[in-house]
């Protein structure tokens, strides 16, 4: 005997989705609506979401981009934002979006999570690299950081010959913060990158990564 013979709860109630679609349009319609008398409520980024999932990418960027105008710190916006150009074929528009939701809020793993998934597709290691850090700061059991990390570890280093070669080489993070002080963000990437090899749990350690690699990002176009 099913429960619903037996007269007890299945669990929590979902809106039943018709055939045709209807149910997402009433809720497309209900975000509408709600914005319709508050043009600055939150609810763009569910609209967003709405959109996307009936694969209207056009209107699902558009709401975003208006709601915000209004809110340009709200991440869940941003992110709507973000699975609407990646559904699109925009990845790189995509990863700029959640480069700005997680200036605003760096411990936001959903954010970080799909910029590491669009940087490890685009194969663009030193960004990948960064995120990677990124999120093993805020959490360094993330099993898909720890994962990607792992393979980066197959990838070269930034400057091969960073912080010296030799089985006698100082490793050590009062040299790689000399280094850093001195404007070699290379060397002291290395020497970090070592040293968060050996205590892959250090969440201090990932975050001076991923702040010592945006500083290299930043300088080389400079080069």
């Amino acid at each position: 005997m099913s429960d619903k013979d037996k007269g007890g709860k299945t669990g929590k109630k979902t809106e039943p989705l018709h055939p045709d679609g209807t149910g997402e349009v009433d809720e497309i319609n209900r975000y509408q609506e709600i914005l319709a008398r508050e043009s600055s409520s939150l609810v763009f980024a569910a609209l967003s979401e709405a959109y996307r999932k009936r694969n209207m990418l056009d209107q699902a960027i558009a709401v975003c981009k208006k709601g915000l105008h209004h809110h340009p710190g709200f991440v869940s916006g941003r992110v709507a934002l973000a699975r609407a150009y990646v559904d699109k074929g925009e990845t790189d528009q995509a990863a700029k979006e959640l480069e700005k939701g997680i200036l605003a809020a760096p411990d936001n793993l959903i954010a970080q999570g799909l910029l590491l998934a669009i940087y490890e597709e685009k194969r663009d290691w030193d960004n990948l690299e960064k995120t990677v850090h990124r999120i093993l700061s805020v959490d360094p059991q993330d099993e898909k950081a720890r994962k990607s990390w792992q393979t980066l570890h197959t990838q070269p280093t930034t400057n091969e010959n960073a912080a010296g070669g030799g089985c006698g080489e100082i490793v050590t993070q009062t040299l790689a913060e000399i280094y850093a002080s001195q404007g070699y963000y290379d060397k002291a990437f290395d020497i970090y990158r070592k040293l968060s090899v050996r205590e892959p749990e250090n969440s201090n350690l990932h975050e001076r990564l991923a702040d010592l690699k945006q500083q290299i990002l930043h300088r080389s176009p400079r080069k």
